[in-house]
């Protein structure tokens, strides 16, 4: 086993926790993208007098991409 000096392994865990905290950046902002894709889909669906049914439906199936993504359920956006 390779020890580590205490300035190596700072970095190292500096490092590590720097990642981790941004990739729940990453994700909690992109389930905020999806919800308001989702939301716009719905809202335009939901008014009748707008005629934008393809538009809306197509929010949301946008809004539930961007969500799988983000949670790792389909590919990855941020590669």
């Amino acid at each position: 086993m390779v020890a580590l000096e205490r300035d190596e392994l700072y970095t190292v865990i500096r490092t590590a926790v720097r990642d981790a905290l941004l990739d729940v950046l990453g994700t909690v902002l992109l389930l905020g993208l999806a919800l308001l894709f989702v939301a716009t889909g719905a809202r335009v669906l939901a008014d009748p007098s707008s005629g934008g049914t393809a538009l809306g439906i197509g929010g949301i199936l946008v809004g539930f991409g961007i969500a799988a993504s983000a949670l790792g359920l389909g590919p990855s956006i941020r590669e």
